[in-house]
């Protein structure tokens, strides 16, 4: 029999009452967490599930936000990106970039200059190494597989890539837990409920069990992303008027078609990137509304058609074709709502808006991977003032590493000595690497599980280095409560080349004796699955609005 996971909390008060466990809440229960006071964090999927493991994976500047001579924004992304190197150095890499420019561009080679200029004096420290642009046979010599055609040159410079959004969110959620935080997932707000016409609480249900429970805080947070004008008119606060705009947009992995990233203009003036990853390019994004289902996304026929056309235009040598994309994913910006303009346009500063009586109930829009942190310091700060107390944030100063070290020792701490660390644990060094770069210092706390468990050394799968370990750790300390948890959210499994086709049954096996399951169950976890895997083929359906079984 399960027990009940809101035991200990039901009808209590927190301080701090967070719905949406992407990025957003995820910073907001650290930071309050950190700052002493009570939290309960509710997410009705998966931690991750949104948004956040569904970005360009990067964490950046903001150079195109020059254009919209939106300075302001670009300094403070420079400066969160700086922060985010040092507190998760395992999870952050630095990434050079091309930027092609091509006769008759809109953007000509004085242009970028000027504004790679600019970027490199807003970046503190300059670390590494000064921007600018690069002749036409110096980009060539670097991306032979570019069209040379009309290529006048390339604007040159850094921004970070960020091995794994799933995993920064993950760390904040259970930097939280450590610091006194509740946090749930699979827990879904039903109910608001109120005293007078002031909101107090909510009624969750966990969806696992059914249970339903009903929690008080004295301010709610709305950190739901995407669904935040759902979650405020369920509150009843929503009059009608929106705030956030939801634009969609779509990426697909490729065989791997360059070293460095690329950034470059689209026939109809977009920005695409190809970005190396793992073994893949990700080649992205679209920009445009959505007002669909936000819990079944995919990309289209349509969405995908074009960014195949637009990387065989810009890789014409590589011949790319739909055969050749292993999946797509997509997932839908919670933008900050601004009337009359196009989605392009629209500015993607955040926003901490409050609503409802005392404005105890705080909204997040436009957060980015980027800014998270520093959207949640400024939430946190107007919680301090309404419940007049709280301490100093800490969060820039503190490292998500799994032991929230100082962030001025952990980038040393992060440099074991890789060949002394493995012979220590009887491990090949490939595999220390790769623990390394997942958990940061926490990977120690992986490998003591197979001391006197050789067995726990296994690979989970044939076609990924993740090991028998690190599924037990998941279950037992991460919160991975589905297969579909540990796949696509806890390992880089089901993101790999595999999609968990080699290994899937296995795994589901082992959890089924890890999680006291019985067939029925283990088969359910299966089909939800594959039924997630299918949604990144479905474009291959005719139409494009079909969904195809990922299954073996």
């Amino acid at each position: 029999m399960r027990l009940q996971r809101f035991a200990g909390i039901a009808n209590r008060k927190v301080d701090v009452l967070v719905i949406g466990g992407g990025i957003a809440g995820a910073g907001v229960a650290r930071d309050a967490a950190l700052r002493g006071l009570t939290v309960a964090l509710l997410e009705k999927h998966d931690f991750a599930f949104g948004t956040t493991s569904r970005s360009s994976k990067l964490i950046h500047g903001g150079l195109r936000y020059l254009e919209m001579f939106d300075v302001a924004l670009v300094a403070e992304s420079l400066r969160e990106r700086e922060r985010l190197r040092r507190m998760a150095p395992h999870l952050i890499r630095p990434l050079p970039f091309l930027i092609p420019v091509y006769r008759g561009a809109k953007r000509g080679m004085i242009q970028i200059r000027v504004g790679l200029a600019l970027y490199d004096l807003l970046t503190p420290g300059r670390r590494w190494g000064r921007y600018g642009g690069l002749s036409r046979e110096r980009t060539l010599t670097l991306e032979p597989g570019l069209d040379g055609r009309d290529l006048r040159g390339a604007g040159f410079y850094f921004d970070d890539l960020l091995l794994n959004p799933e995993r920064l969110c993950l760390e904040n959620v259970l930097s939280a837990r450590r610091h006194g935080a509740r946090v749930y997932n699979y827990a879904r707000v039903e109910e608001f409920l109120r005293d007078g016409s002031r909101i107090v609480g909510v009624a969750v249900r966990d969806l696992l069990t059914g249970e339903v429970t009903r929690l008080r805080g004295a301010v709610l947070v709305n950190a739901t992303g995407p669904w935040i004008d759902e979650v405020r008119a369920l509150a009843g606060l929503d009059g009608g008027r929106r705030i956030v705009r939801t634009t969609k947009g779509i990426h697909l992995l490729l065989p791997r078609l360059t070293s460095h990233a690329v950034y470059v203009q689209a026939r109809d003036d977009r920005m695409l990137f190809v970005i190396p990853w793992r073994a893949f390019s990700l080649v992205g994004t679209t920009d445009t509304d959505f007002a669909g289902d936000l819990d079944r996304l995919a990309a289209t026929a349509e969405e995908v058609a074009y960014l195949v056309a637009e990387t065989r235009r810009v890789f014409p040598r590589a011949q790319i074709s739909p055969a050749d994309i292993a999946y797509t994913y997509a997932g839908v910006r919670p933008l900050t709502y601004e009337e009359g303009k196009r989605s392009w346009q629209v500015s993607r500063a955040h926003k901490v808006i409050a609503e409802g009586e005392g404005g105890n109930f705080l909204s997040l829009t436009g957060v980015k991977l980027t800014c998270y942190r520093q959207q949640a310091e400024e939430a946190v700060d107007r919680i301090s003032e309404l419940l007049r107390r709280g301490e100093p944030v800490r969060t820039h100063r503190l490292g998500l590493d799994g032991l929230d070290t100082e962030t001025t020792l952990l980038e040393a701490r992060i440099l074991v000595d890789a060949a002394a660390e493995a012979d220590r644990y009887a491990v090949e060094p490939a595999l220390l690497e790769t623990l390394v770069e997942t958990y940061g210092c926490g990977y120690r706390e992986v490998l003591d599980r197979t001391r006197g468990h050789p067995d726990l050394k296994a690979p989970l799968c044939p076609s990924n280095p993740d090991i028998a370990a690190q599924l037990v750790h998941a279950i037992e300390q991460e919160a991975a409560l589905t297969l579909t948890d540990v796949l696509l959210r806890r390992t880089g499994i089901g993101t790999g080349p595999c999609l968990g086709r080699d290994c899937a049954e296995a795994i589901a096996a082992r959890m089924e004796a890890l999680c006291g399951w019985d067939r029925a169950r283990r088969e359910r976890e299966l089909a939800a699955y594959w039924d997630e895997v299918a949604l990144g083929q479905r474009f291959r359906e005719r139409g494009g609005s079909g969904g195809e079984s990922a299954e073996p």
